[in-house]
Formats: C-alpha cells, sequence, structure tokens
C-alpha cells in the first residue's frame, strides 16, 4: 500500500499527460512554458517511449512531392495545404525549443527518388510549388537530376531526384534525450514504467508494478498523448497502429550520399547517419500485418528493403546490415492529426501519421491553446 507521504504529495497534479513521446513531452512543456504555476506530470508504461519517438529515422520533413499529390487527390488542396503549413510549423517549434546542436540537426536537404510510376509528377512541381509559396521563402522542390550518378542511384529505376532545400536530418535519440532533459528543467514530473489503465473524470488509474495494484492519480485536466494505443483508454477514438520496419548498415566507407530520402508516396524513406544508412517503410506491402501494435520483425518487409538497397540505392557497393527495429505510429483515415476534448477534464491528442517530428509541437501548441 502507499504510504502517508507518497498520498500527501506525489498522487495530485494540476495536469496529467499519458505518454512520454515527443508528443507528450511537448505538450508537457508547452503548458509549462505557458502555465509555469502547474504541477504537470508524465506518465509513460515503458523504460522509454514506448511507440514511435526513440524508434523512427530522424527526418524533419514535411512531405514529398508524390506525398503532397496523393494528399490532394485523396482530399483537396487546401487540407495538404495544411498538412504541409502545420507539419512545417511544427519544425519551427521544435526548433525553437531545443537548440540544433543538441540535436545532431543537419541541414543536407531532402530528396526523392521518381521512377517511371512517378514521372507524371514533374509535371506537376510548379503547380506544388505555387500552393506551398505562402509557407516557404523560396521553391519547395526542384529537379537536380544531375545528382543521381553523384550518390550512386541505379539509373536504370531512379528517372529523376526532386530536391528540397528545407529538409533536415536529426539524432533522434539526442533529441529526445535534450527534450527530456528540458522537460525536466522546467519541473515537469515524469514517471516511467507507470501505464495508465483508465482515466476517468479527475482521476488517472496506473497499475504500480511492485505494489501489484492499481493507484489513483488526481488531475484537473489529463491529456491523452498515446497515440497508436489511444484506443485501450479511450476505445471510440478511431486511430489505427501502423508498424514500420527500420534497418541500419554498418559504416561504409565509399558511401556517397548525404541527406534524407524519400521515395513512393513516402512510403520509403532512408538517409546517411555518418557513413551508414538507415532504412525504412514499405508499410504498403503489408498493410494489414502492419496493423498492429505488437514490435515484431516482418521478414517480408525486410527482405523487400533489403533488395532495393542491393539494387537500387546501393548497387555494386559492399554493406552489412548491423540492426533492425521496428516503431508503432498512428493513422487515421483522414490522415488528419485529431486533438479532441472529450470530457471537460480529458483531451486527446492523436495521429500524427507518421509524422510525429514535424508535428508534436504544433499539436502541443493547440493542446495548451485548449488550456487558456
Amino acid at each position: 500500500m502507499l504510504s502517508f507521504w507518497e498520498k500527501n504529495s506525489l498522487l495530485n497534479y494540476d495536469c496529467i499527460i499519458a505518454g512520454s513521446g515527443i508528443l507528450g513531452l511537448s505538450t508537457a512543456c508547452e503548458i509549462k512554458e505557458n502555465f509555469p504555476g502547474k504541477e504537470v506530470l508524465v506518465l509513460e508504461r515503458g523504460i522509454f517511449p514506448t511507440g514511435a519517438s526513440t524508434k523512427n529515422a530522424g527526418f524533419l520533413c514535411f512531405g514529398s512531392l508524390t506525398e503532397i499529390l496523393a494528399d490532394i487527390k485523396f482530399k483537396d488542396e487546401d487540407d495538404a495545404f495544411q498538412l504541409v503549413e502545420n507539419r512545417w510549423r511544427g519544425i519551427s517549434l521544435l526548433k525553437q525549443r531545443l537548440s540544433e546542436n543538441k540535436m545532431g540537426y543537419l541541414k543536407f536537404g531532402g530528396y526523392e527518388l521518381i521512377d517511371d510510376k512517378y514521372l507524371n509528377a514533374l509535371e506537376k512541381i510548379d503547380y506544388v510549388n505555387e500552393l506551398l509559396k505562402d509557407i516557404f521563402d523560396e521553391n519547395a522542390f526542384e529537379i537536380k537530376d544531375e545528382l543521381i550518378k553523384d550518390f550512386g542511384f541505379n539509373r536504370n529505376f531512379v528517372k529523376s531526384l526532386v530536391y528540397s532545400p528545407y529538409e533536415a536530418q536529426i539524432d533522434t535519440g539526442e533529441m529526445m534525450k535534450t527534450l527530456l532533459k528540458y522537460a525536466q528543467f522546467l519541473g515537469i514530473q515524469i514517471i516511467n514504467g507507470c501505464e495508465v489503465k483508465d482515466v476517468y473524470k479527475n482521476k488517472v488509474a496506473a497499475y504500480h508494478n511492485i505494489l501489484k495494484e492499481e493507484i489513483e492519480f488526481t488531475s484537473d485536466c489529463t491529456i491523452i498523448c498515446t497515440n497508436a494505443f489511444t484506443n485501450k483508454l479511450i476505445p471510440e477514438m478511431n486511430v489505427k497502429p501502423g508498424r514500420g520496419q527500420v534497418l541500419i548498415t554498418k559504416p561504409i566507407n565509399d558511401l556517397k550520399f548525404k541527406g534524407i530520402f524519400h521515395y513512393d508516396e513516402g512510403y520509403y524513406y532512408f538517409r546517411n547517419y555518418g557513413k551508414r544508412v538507415i532504412f525504412g517503410g514499405g508499410r504498403n506491402l503489408d498493410f494489414e500485418g502492419e496493423e498492429t501494435d505488437e514490435f515484431e520483425q516482418n521478414e517480408k518487409i525486410i527482405n523487400d528493403l533489403t533488395q532495393k538497397l542491393n539494387e537500387i540505392i546501393l548497387p555494386n557497393q559492399k554493406y552489412e546490415i548491423e540492426d533492425t527495429w521496428a516503431g508503432i505510429m498512428g493513422f487515421t483515415e483522414n490522415k488528419l492529426p485529431v486533438v479532441q476534448r472529450v470530457s471537460d477534464n480529458i483531451i486527446v491528442a492523436i495521429s500524427c501519421n507518421g509524422m510525429g517530428i514535424a508535428l508534436s509541437s504544433f499539436i502541443a501548441r493547440q493542446i495548451a491553446g485548449l488550456l487558456s
């Protein structure tokens, strides 16, 4: 059972946040920055954030050319524009909050590999640049075909290369460590290994794994930032998990490219990390199988990633795969993030749709606005 001291000092807060990923920590920081007198607690079921915040590839991106065109086709121009604007604002807010040199920020730019299937997208570059002109100071995209050979890609497959000067890469681990230190500096209380089991009225029930019992925290406001796992707490929220497979190579002495790279409407993505290559994606090969919250390797997708490394990205180059892992993202049908007050005391923020690094700081500001 809990002691008097625990009951008296450690259970009562002005605001409790479930989930210590980039969204949960950004939300906690945004609240504490705007309301420094509030007592803020973050509860995390894992040792580290459980979803994708420490498992992504480290992209600061707003959407590739073919991805934006797909969004326009699926939704409309206004929604596609709003998504890009929100992502860009979120990236700017993250950079304002954290020092660039504390999150491994490197602005090598972003590129998209265009094959025969997407050659018609090149005809729409001017259209997309015009659509996004109120967001960026100059064109968001331009063709850089002369770099295909320099980067060593298979020219029989890569027919064009679209460049964006606005994209960059970060060190995901350093970024999350810096965000965690900043949250602690602000006076935010963070408890790991504490799984939230239920949320109701002004109470949060969590499991104490040593006492083997549920304990209750009280809070004036509870914010659910568990993304893909939100349905376990709020079943009526229609968010689906989407697993992402990632691999990393050992250092490659003659690696020819730097930057972040997209392919196939963003379903594939790779980058250099020093002389290594981080390569992820392929969820579109097995949507049903990857709609899961189990952290397992999908051999079909890993084999596909390896084949694309061999044939497209690193043809005729020797390399070894050092490690593989998976992260769990959250998706809504319309790809739009949701910030919703489900009761007077409970706010839910879900579905960054694979863009958590870009969107989390923007969503956090929306949440803080609701508290105002």
